[in-house]
């Protein structure tokens, strides 16, 4: 295993993919938005504790955002980290509801049984 990109890359990879701005990724992290710029811009690097945050917060490895020769571990779609960080940041109650919501609607089958 080789390093192919730096922990710099790997986190603004994942920041500028997630539709919410710095201020609200700080927040969700617990950190300033000073905090996200610094690690944004190379001049601090996120220590061993958050490191393991965000790599569960983006559904990734710690490796992967160290910038090790390795595909993210999520074989999830772009909407479906979306949907699973905004559930993740969701309260309980919300968590809820948005799970008995996507279990009464299913999407419908296209497919017709022969009958």
């Amino acid at each position: 295993m080789t390093k192919v990109a730096t922990n710099q890359d790997r986190i603004n990879q994942l920041f500028d993919n997630d539709p919410r701005n710095d201020t609200a990724i700080g927040e969700a992290l617990g950190v300033s938005k000073q905090t996200i710029s610094a690690w944004r811009n190379g001049t601090r690097s996120p220590k061993q504790s958050m490191l393991t945050k965000i790599a569960k917060m983006y559904n990734t490895t710690e490796e992967w955002l160290l910038g090790w020769d390795m595909p993210p571990a999520s074989s999830l779609s772009a909407s479906e980290q979306r949907f699973l960080t905004a559930y993740r940041n969701a309260a309980p109650k919300y968590q809820e509801l948005a799970l008995e919501l996507l279990e009464e609607h299913p999407a419908k089958s296209t497919t017709q049984s022969a009958g």
